[in-house]
């Protein structure tokens, strides 16, 4: 009869829903502080073990290989933009400062300013140089060797923001250090010395020939004007130029002066023939000039004395009378005879301003003619004098440009020659010479023994990752959460137990205060969760490899659900080495699994271990078939199990090393699988966490055994709380326990257990 027919019982089924795929294998993960933390004893054993190394070291290189080291340093000058200048010109920017710094440094270690170095006798005479590879069979120093060998051991750079540029040698002797140093930079020094004067002596060549130049063109230009000067008779340049300006200002002047009097001579004139011809009226002027004759002056007079006597005697005698008629008479003849006299008087002047104006206009136009005549040939005179004073006055600024450029260039070499001599005029200078060490460069205890010690560290660190990254075993829960199923709990190490228990097969009973108690409790929590949905009552437990624990968890499982008050079954399902028995004090030899399957009944082979629990061994040593697990008899023993018991639990051997256990999964209701921490490997966890979810039973997930709770590990802090709390609890002490305790411990040896 199958589980499924059997009255009151429900189908076994996987859960319902999508299986859950199949995870990606997860890269490789390593926590670096945990990795640390756990091997922080070895660490420090390592920085000590260093630090004893690096003084050994130290005093091993100090007589076998020590290292002097010395320095030089050499400035790039700023240069002067003028030889009187006070300061000089900044270098420019950065990068302007590190090109030339650059191109020195090369100029420094170049190989031809090294073998000018060599030359030295001082050199030469160095311990250094005396080395068999740098001398001949005749005991010659060969340069070229030792230049080959100073290129790769002369370190020259430049120092960023500064214009400072150093050089710097090793050596195994001291003295020889600034010998060699200081004969490198004085020969680049001499170097740069004489490519600085040839710069200057070239300079100055340069402007010398074209001084002397300039000086022949000078000679010849005065003599070029002293030539044009006696050819053009021009002895006396200012007086001939003061006087041909006078005289032309002076005929200026009186043509001017004669231009106006002849412009009003010629209105006079035109005026004066408009008045004899009756065009125009008798001015003001005129008449004044007519009163003014004589004859009209005594015509007036006459005719005024006669216009009194007639008046008077008009006044006198009245107009009828004789004598004032002839009075009248006479008056009237009178004033005919002065304007027949008026009348000819102005037409003799007319006629006389006229003649007149005639003769001034003719006069002065002869006056004009030869006026302008004089100046056209004072003007060519001056023209003739400008021109050649112009042309004199090209020569004499030519000789001026001349003398000024010679003046110039004169004055330049005298500013190089005095630039040569300030000592900003050399380019790169140096400030301070290599001195003999005082202090050893190497091997020193300061850095000797960190150094040693952090090597050492460094090298054991590195392979404690190695180490952590070629090892594959399942060491940690996380270690577990890249595979397919759940962590259903961690059981730590006794040895990690606070309450020091003896052994860890009953814990459960006979340590229910400890913490290995507890991860048990909690974990057969975990596996009763997993089943509240089924009908599930017979738990396969198994694991990869041997001594996984899998004995352990099925007896502390099965305490748990029988303090519970579930009727639970323990049996020995591992025929091949039995451990069951063992772990509860009992023969191995006695009646069991491999008895059912050979016709015993059940009922009578089970041991009642009280309070629920029950155990069937692996049986007599003779009826261990294995190989019946896979057969129908196990089927009905299952069966009978199902309707007997609430929870039973399988220990099944380990799937590597037995097949029958996978076999046994296929009539299990539920699987758990234990893996031995620091023991078995993850791809055969994997495989076999596949290889279960692929049988017909329910895969619950994996418990975790022997975790280590080092320093980062698991349970580190929870073990101690854990511990603390169980100190004063009182529900540990459950009658059932303690009488099966009690009956345990008559059998108990009290060895601590090692599975």
């Amino acid at each position: 009869m199958s589980r499924a027919a059997l009255p009151g019982s429900a189908p076994i089924t996987k859960p319902a829903g999508v299986p859950a795929p199949r995870p990606k294998p997860a890269a490789i993960a390593i926590d670096p502080v945990r990795l640390l933390r756990q091997n922080a004893r070895g660490i420090v054993l390592t920085l000590v073990l260093g630090a004893v190394l690096g003084v050994i070291l130290n005093y091993v290189f100090l007589y076998a290989y020590p290292i002097w080291s010395g320095t030089t340093f050499l400035e790039i000058q700023s240069q002067l933009e003028d030889a009187k200048d006070l300061n000089s010109k900044d270098l420019g920017t950065e990068e302007a400062v590190i090109r030339m710094s650059q191109t020195e440094v090369a100029r420094l270690v170049s190989r031809d300013n090294i073998k000018l170095a060599l030359a030295n006798t001082d050199v030469q005479n160095t311990e250094w140089s005396k080395s068999s590879a740098f001398r001949d069979e005749n005991n010659l120093f060969i340069i070229d060797e030792a230049a080959t060998e100073l290129e790769l051991d002369l370190k020259a750079a430049h120092r960023r923001g500064t214009q400072i540029f150093y050089l710097s040698w090793k050596s195994h002797y001291p003295e020889d250090v600034p010998v060699v140093l200081n004969a490198v930079a004085q020969s680049y020094e001499k170097t740069m010395k004489a490519r600085e004067d040839s710069r200057f002596a070239n300079i100055i060549t340069v402007y010398s020939e074209n001084k002397k130049n300039l000086d022949t063109q000078i000679t010849s230009k005065k003599q070029e004007i002293q030539t044009f000067v006696k050819n053009k008779n021009m002895t006396s340049l200012n007086e001939s130029a003061s006087e041909n300006s006078r005289a032309l200002e002076k005929l200026r002047e009186g043509i001017a002066l004669t231009t106006s009097d002849l412009s009003i001579a010629r209105s006079r004139k035109i005026q004066a023939e408009t008045k004899s011809k009756g065009g125009v009226s008798e001015s003001d002027e005129d008449e004044r000039e007519v009163d003014s004759d004589v004859v009209m002056q005594n015509l007036n007079r006459d005719f005024q004395d006669a216009n009194h006597r007639y008046e008077a005697t008009l006044a006198r005698y009245g107009k009828e009378h004789n004598e004032t008629k002839q009075l009248f008479a006479a008056k009237t003849s009178l004033a005919d005879q002065v304007k027949k006299t008026r009348e000819k008087i102005l037409e003799r002047n007319r006629l006389s301003d006229l003649r007149g104006a005639i003769n001034r206009v003719t006069s002065l136009e002869e006056l004009l003619k030869i006026q302008e005549g004089e100046f056209k040939k004072a003007l060519v005179l001056s023209e003739d004098f400008t021109g050649n004073m112009a042309e004199l006055g090209t020569l004499r600024e030519q000789l001026s440009q001349a003398e000024e450029q010679r003046k110039s260039v004169a004055q330049t070499i005298n500013d190089v020659s005095l630039a040569r001599l300030r000592q900003e005029s050399q380019r790169v200078n140096i400030v301070q010479t290599a001195i003999k060490p005082r202090e050893i460069t190497f091997p020193q205890l300061k850095f000797m023994i960190p150094g040693t010690a952090v090597l050492l560290c460094g090298f054991y660190i590195l392979i404690l990752f190695i180490r952590e990254i070629l090892d594959q075993r399942v060491k940690y829960p996380t270690d577990l959460m890249s595979m397919p199923g759940k962590i259903l709990g961690v059981i730590s190490d006794i040895a990690d137990d606070p309450t020091k228990p003896k052994r860890a097969e009953l814990i459960v009973l006979e340590g229910p205060e400890s913490m290995m108690a507890e991860n048990f409790r909690q974990c057969n929590a975990m596996i009763s969760k997993g089943l509240a949905l089924t009908n599930a009552k017979i738990i396969l437990v198994m694991s990869p490899m041997p001594n996984s624990g899998t004995t352990t968890m099925v007896l502390n499982f099965g305490a748990c659900d029988a303090s519970l008050g579930r009727r639970t079954l323990i049996v020995g399902a591992n025929l091949r080495r039995p451990g069951l028995a063992k772990g509860l004090g009992l023969d191995p030899t006695l009646p069991g699994l491999g008895d059912i399957l050979n016709g015993a009944n059940p009922a009578d082979i089970r041991i009642d271990m009280g309070n629920s629990l029950h155990f069937i061994g692996a049986g007599a040593p003779s009826n261990r078939t294995f190989q019946l697990l896979n057969t129908e008899k196990m089927d009905a023993f299952l069966d009978w199990c199902h309707q007997n018991y609430d929870r039973v639990y399988l220990d099944a051997p380990p799937s590597v090393v037995a097949g029958e256990g996978l076999a046994m999964a296929n009539k299990s209701d539920a699987a758990v699988m234990v893996v031995r921490a620091w023991q078995d490997q993850k791809g055969l966890v994997t495989k076999l966490a596949y290889q279960l979810m692929d049988s017909k039973c329910q895969f619950l997930g994996f418990v975790l055994n022997r975790a280590k709770n080092t320093a980062g590990g698991y349970f580190k802090k929870n073990a101690e709380a854990i511990a603390q709390y169980a100190e004063h609890t009182s529900a540990f002490q459950l009658p059932a326990a303690a009488k099966l305790k009690d009956e345990m411990s008559a059998k108990d040896q009290a060895k601590p257990s090692a599975t």
